[in-house]
């Protein structure tokens, strides 16, 4: 194996880390994670949920759509990275099941999707500059989330 196909392995790993990371710092609503996750002026782009700009937007957009839940479990999977020096095209599919106890029609809400990343290199690690959420099913009481 060559250096570059080991430092590309070492990159594509590290992108992965931030991916998942994502998820765990939400799901715990340790949001203050998520500053080892996105760039300080990120784009979010949530789907239904909004659009925002800055880390400091984004995490008070997730705490305020994951706070009142009972919990959440975000599980990421196929991911996949392209990278071009210090850039990189990164997508992952999502699977999350919400649940909120006594909510009227039922406690649960399962959704399916992809999250399309553009990353950098930052002299801290990779970081998502800006991420989209696509939504591609939906199970469950919508209710529980909106």
């Amino acid at each position: 194996m060559t250096e570059k196909m080991i430092k590309e392995l070492i990159d594509k790993q590290a992108i992965r880390d931030v991916q998942v990371l994502y998820a765990f710092a939400i799901d715990s609503g340790s949001f203050d994670k998520l500053d080892n996750v996105f760039t300080e002026n990120a784009i979010g782009d949530y789907s239904r949920a909004g659009c925002v700009t800055g880390v400091k937007a984004i995490k008070a957009l997730c705490r305020e759509a994951l706070g009142p839940l009972t919990s959440a479990q975000h599980l990421n999977a196929s991911h996949m990275a392209e990278i071009d020096g210090n850039v990189a095209q990164a997508r992952c599919y999502l699977h999350v099941h919400l649940h909120r106890e006594n909510t009227p029609g039922g406690d649960h809400l399962e959704m399916g999707g992809i999250y399309d990343d553009e990353l950098v290199r930052t002299g801290a690690g990779w970081r998502i500059k800006q991420r989209k959420l696509t939504i591609l099913w939906s199970e469950g009481n919508p209710e529980v989330r909106w």
